[in-house]
């Protein structure tokens, strides 16, 4: 499986991170999420939330994929979301597995960026099962707030066991291309 880390912490500070998250609980708070999704996805484009810390985020995503593929390429759309969790919420885990690549007439890649993580960090990023999620073989991340995993939208994944009762909130983007 290939994949890599994009470090923006020198771009998008901490108070921005917050913000995101305040910003995906009024969003949360609002209805605004999917209600046959695992809680609490939301079901607006978050990166067209106002304020410069999503268009950061935005444009760190695009950055990423372009890094990650070597080159420029030209983008035929972007998805984005966000996704808040914790023991509070608890969904069953073998639900939980997916993949993005579901338009086979584009490439894409997708990615997750750890906005805020709770304490117990370890198995709370992101976990794949790069044979699918029949086969035994997994990979687990560890979350790294404030920085993008970028991989191939065939990858399956699914979020990280957590093992904590504060929220951990991810924003999750595909870029079709």
């Amino acid at each position: 499986m290939d994949y890599k880390w994009y470090d923006f912490n020198a771009l998008i500070t901490r108070n921005e991170r917050n913000a995101m998250a305040d910003d995906v609980r009024e969003l949360i708070k609002a209805g605004r999420f999917w209600h046959n999704s695992p809680k609490y996805q939301t079901n607006d484009q978050i990166f067209g939330q106002p304020g410069t810390h999503w268009s950061k985020l935005k444009m760190s995503f695009v950055w990423s994929c372009f890094a990650f593929l070597g080159r420029e390429v030209q983008i035929k759309g972007v998805q984005s979301w966000s996704f808040m969790t914790s023991l509070k919420y608890p969904e069953p885990r073998d639900a939980l597995w997916h993949h993005h690549h579901h338009n086979k007439a584009v490439e894409s890649l997708s990615g997750v960026y750890y906005v805020k993580v709770p304490v117990n960090k370890k198995e709370c990023g992101t976990e794949f099962a790069p044979n699918g999620p029949e086969a035994p073989e997994r990979l687990q991340l560890p979350p790294k707030e404030g920085q993008w995993i970028i991989y191939n939208s065939k990858e399956w994944h699914r979020p990280g066991e957590l093992k904590s009762d504060k929220d951990r909130f991810i924003v999750a983007a595909d870029m079709m291309y």
